[in-house]
This record gives C-alpha cells, sequence and structure tokens, in this order.
C-alpha cells in the first residue's frame, strides 16, 4: 500500500488529498464555498487549509475545504 507520509510532513495539499476534499464535499449535494456558504461550480474551487499553514496547519484532508478562489485569497481570522 501506498503511504500517506507525505500529506503529514508539508504543509501543501497532495494532488489526491484535493481530489479525495472535493469528492467528500461535493458528493453529498451541491457543493459549498465553507467561508462564504455559496454554490461552487464545479470546475471553479479552490481548496483551502482550514488552520493556516502560518499557524502550523498541514496539507491533510482532516485540514482542506473546499472554497472559492476569490474566498481562499483573502484574510481569513
Amino acid at each position: 500500500t501506498k503511504s500517506n507520509t507525505s500529506d503529514t510532513q508539508t504543509k501543501e495539499f497532495s494532488r489526491e488529498t484535493k481530489a479525495a476534499a472535493f469528492i467528500r464535499d461535493a458528493l453529498p449535494g451541491s457543493p459549498r464555498c465553507k467561508i462564504c456558504g455559496g454554490c461552487l461550480p464545479t470546475r471553479l474551487n479552490s481548496i483551502d487549509h482550514i488552520k493556516r499553514k502560518a499557524d502550523g496547519g498541514l496539507g491533510t484532508l482532516e485540514n482542506a475545504q473546499l472554497t472559492h478562489p476569490y474566498c481562499n485569497t483573502t484574510y481569513k481570522n
């Protein structure tokens, strides 16, 4: 089996983590931005860190959330 050590050692999201986050959030219904709550078009989304990288957030599935690209580029508290 493939090891997930790279997910726990980096703050960047892997391609696999991005895909898993999209599937996890999109399958139950229409995907919504976790920041503003608006509907997300299938091809217009971004994966954001729930806990910021600057605060030690890692690139794991548990720390991933679907957002609008615009919402992901603004400062969040």
